[in-house]
Order: C-alpha cells, then sequence, then structure tokens
C-alpha cells in the first residue's frame, strides 16, 4: 500500500505516524513545501517571548529524525501542485532543483493546514508588517526584535493569538498597542467575559483600540504609523496582523473534492473527503458541532491532531472515526487564563436552541489557603432539557481545571441537576466544599425554578 501526505506539520505528522503503526508495510511518503515540519504552531508566542528558551525545543521532530521513528519518507520543499483523482496521482515540484514530479498513491491525505489573512490595506506590503502562522514567522519576528530593536508594536486584531502575542511583546518591554474593529476582544467570549480580559489588557500597560480599524499604514520602507478609521495615528516600529485565518482549500478544489459550507474541505467521520480513497484533517478540514450537530470549521492544534490520528488509521486500513469536538480553546493573557468550550448564546440560538447564559462568580480553593483567587464562570444552558451546552471561565488559577470539567460534562450531555451532583475532589489547596463547578449547577437550577 501507497500513500501520500500532502502537509507535514500537525495533521499531517499525526496521520503519518499512526499510518506507520497501523500498516508498517505501507509506503507512506509526506510532502511538506516548506523546510520544517512536526513544530509546535501553538508554542511560537513563547518562543518569541523567550519563555520557551530555544527554537529546538517547539521543534518535536526534524525531518531526519522522524523518518528514522517512523519509517516514513519525508520530502521537504516539495509542493504538491495537482491532484488527479482518477489516475491516483500527484504532481509536484520539488522546489530545490525545480524539478517536477509524480507520485501515485492508493490512499491519499490532504493536510495542507490554513494561512493567515491579509486585508487589502493601503501600505500591507511595507517591510516589518508580519504575521504568525508558521515557524519560518516566527523566526522573521524574532530577526526584526533582535537586529532593530523595534520599542513599539501594533497588533491587528484581538483574537487568541493577538492577545498571546500581546503578552509576549509585553515581556520584550515593547510598547503595546492592539486594534481590533469589534466592539469587544476575543470574539468567541460573550461581551461580559470579555470585558475582563479587556481591562486585564489595561492594567498590564496594553493600549486597547475597539470598535476601530485601519484604514492604511505609512512609512518609506517600513512601516512607520498605524492610521486608523477614527483618525488616529500610531506610531509603531512594528505590526503583527491577526485578523484570523483561512483553510488551504484550492488544490482540493481543482481536484473536484467537495468543500463544504464553512470553507473547508467537508470530510466523514472517517475524515474522508468525497472521494472515498482521499482523506484530509487538520486546519484544511471541517469537524462536526458535538451540541448543535452542524459542520463547522475549529481551526485548533489538539483537533488537527486528533483527526490526523483517525485519517492516517484509517488510510492504512484502520477503522477508527472523529466524533466531533465543542472548540475547547485556552490561553493565557498575562495573569489570566481564558478558557471557553461549547456553544456561546448567539451560537445556541442560531443553532435553534432556546439557551439561558448564567454568570456566576466563584473561587479556586478555600478562602484561608494563600493563593486565593476570583473565577468568574459563564455556563449557557438549554432551557427545554437543562443541558449544559456552553461555558466560559476566566481565572488567575484553576480555570484550566473548571473548563475540562465543563467540556466533559457538554460531551456527557449533563443537566443543571448532574452539575450540582458531580462528586468533585475537595482539599483546601485546591478547591472549596461546594467548587465552582457544583455552585454553577446550583444557580441554574433555580434559574429554572
Amino acid at each position: 500500500m501507497k500513500i501520500a501526505i500532502i502537509g507535514g506539520v500537525a495533521a499531517g505528522t499525526s496521520a503519518a505516524a499512526k499510518a506507520h503503526r497501523e500498516n508498517p508495510e505501507a509506503e507512506i511518503i509526506l510532502f511538506e513545501k516548506d523546510e520544517n515540519i512536526s513544530y509546535a504552531g501553538c508554542g511560537l508566542p513563547y518562543y518569541i517571548s523567550g519563555v520557551t528558551d530555544s527554537r529546538q525545543k517547539v521543534v518535536i521532530n526534524t525531518p531526519e529524525a522522524f523518518t528514522k521513528k517512523y519509517k516514513v519518507e519525508v520530502r521537504t520543499g516539495h509542493r504538491v501542485d495537482e491532484i488527479i483523482p482518477d489516475k491516483k496521482l500527484i504532481r509536484y515540484r520539488n522546489l530545490k532543483n525545480n524539478r517536477d514530479g509524480e507520485y501515485r498513491y492508493d490512499k491519499l491525505i490532504i493536510t495542507t493546514g490554513a494561512s493567515p489573512v491579509i486585508p487589502p490595506i493601503p501600505g500591507i506590503k511595507l517591510n516589518n508588517i508580519l504575521t504568525l502562522r508558521t515557524i519560518n514567522h516566527a523566526d522573521m519576528i524574532k530577526n526584526i526584535l533582535n537586529k532593530n530593536k523595534p520599542e513599539r508594536v501594533s497588533i491587528i486584531g484581538a483574537g487568541l493569538i493577538g492577545l498571546e502575542m500581546a503578552e509576549s511583546f509585553s515581556k520584550l518591554g515593547l510598547k503595546v498597542t492592539v486594534i481590533e474593529k469589534l466592539p469587544q476582544v476575543l470574539p468567541q467570549f460573550s461581551p461580559e467575559m470579555a470585558q475582563i480580559v479587556g481591562a486585564h489588557l489595561k492594567e498590564n500597560g496594553v493600549d486597547l483600540l475597539l470598535k476601530d480599524g485601519v484604514v492604511k499604514f505609512t512609512g518609506d520602507n517600513s512601516v512607520e504609523k498605524v492610521i486608523t478609521e477614527s483618525g488616529q495615528e500610531i506610531k509603531t516600529d512594528l505590526v503583527l496582523v491577526s485578523v484570523g485565518i483561512r483553510p488551504n482549500v484550492e488544490l482540493a478544489r481543482k481536484a473536484g473534492i467537495k468543500i463544504g459550507p464553512t470553507g473547508a474541505i467537508a470530510v466523514n467521520n472517517k475524515m474522508q473527503t468525497s472521494l472515498s480513497d482521499i482523506y484530509a484533517a487538520g486546519d484544511c478540514a471541517e469537524s462536526t458541532d458535538l451540541v448543535s450537530g452542524k459542520s463547522i470549521w475549529a481551526p485548533l492544534g489538539s483537533t488537527a491532531n486528533k483527526q490526523g490520528r483517525v485519517a492516517g488509521e484509517n488510510a492504512a486500513g484502520g477503522n477508527n472515526r472523529h466524533d466531533g469536538v465543542l472548540k475547547t480553546a485556552i490561553t493565557k493573557v498575562f495573569d489570566l487564563t481564558v478558557a471557553r468550550t461549547g456553544l456561546s448564546e448567539k451560537e445556541a440560538s442560531e443553532a435553534g436552541f432556546d439557551p439561558i447564559g448564567v454568570k456566576i462568580k466563584a473561587v479556586n480553593h478555600a478562602g484561608y489557603y494563600p493563593g486565593l483567587d476570583k473565577l468568574h464562570i459563564k455556563g449557557v444552558f438549554d432551557k427545554k432539557t437543562k443541558r449544559i451546552i456552553g461555558a466560559e471561565v476566566i481565572g488567575k488559577n484553576g480555570a484550566d481545571k473548571r473548563i475540562d470539567v465543563l467540556s466533559t460534562a457538554i460531551y456527557s450531555k449533563l443537566t443543571t441537576h448532574d452539575l450540582f451532583q458531580l462528586d468533585l475532589a475537595y482539599a483546601p489547596p485546591y478547591s472549596t466544599p461546594k467548587d465552582a463547578v457544583a455552585r454553577l449547577g446550583m444557580v441554574s437550577q433555580k434559574k429554572f425554578k
């Protein structure tokens, strides 16, 4: 059996490794247009800030190490330009010598990922205007920081990556301005929870411009100013554009593979595309929302790894499935842990639920134990069934534990009553006799009476 994989970061390497374990006799070739594979994309902000003190630590496997460990042929610097499904053939270009080649496969896995959205703003091509998606992008940012010694940075977009980088740049001593067109940071969070994060950013010296877009960048060769819709002129030495990503699907589209309603590649729970011998996984592929049952696009590292594993196993002859996701996400913004899972109230309404939001304030552990911190928790419940269908948690300590419990509760279709009944661990350093999750269940029950 011959298995070809296009793309070599999270989903691609996960697929290749699992395919080898499932079928050690299979010939597996991984094509990657860049020179790097198998790196921790989610770790790049920490590599840039120096929290992770070396580049090697975010590179999980070199091509050579991956080949030795998994018996997979890795062809870096190879760009796949065409898939011909009828012939089970891919055509590629070796970017090292500009020679073209072909490879015939039995099964094909597409893990082409996603690319940053580059808005058509005048001046966007000035030097020192960058994005952060790959390890090459991180290297460029590090090089500018070390060589140019910038003092001011402007971040366009206040999503997860934008805020992680706001902290990273601040730790390096830069003056940070975050510009967001929407009226809040973290658009995937409810406004009242996002407001907590926005206030925390300001407390840590970040200038935050909300409800303001960028109309142009100015400068000679390098960016010097950001001009906003409100007329503000912000002096800057560096700009990070972080306004979103889009799935890389053109290769699949040209091959006649179905693109789903989200703009990503449509797949079933086996990770098969509309062509049964071709699979897709990771940031280029759709998922199923476990609450609404609808097709969604959830470009997260955890999802990419799981989807890649399922695609690799099945392409190699196995029988696994990926049921779906809750879009569970977590990040660190200075001293706060910020996390969400499931549906927001808005998403729940759009999915046909009759939602009710319940917000509580709790604490991370017993009040008499040192290190007491607040926890802000919001649950979204379905009025008809009393099931929890979404949650958000923000706090300095303990938010990660609670979001995972709440994610498990949503997956298990627990109700307000069930949340209160959960037998959660208690000791003064870790919780309270009525844990924050149980308190959410208690307060929510009252809402339904």
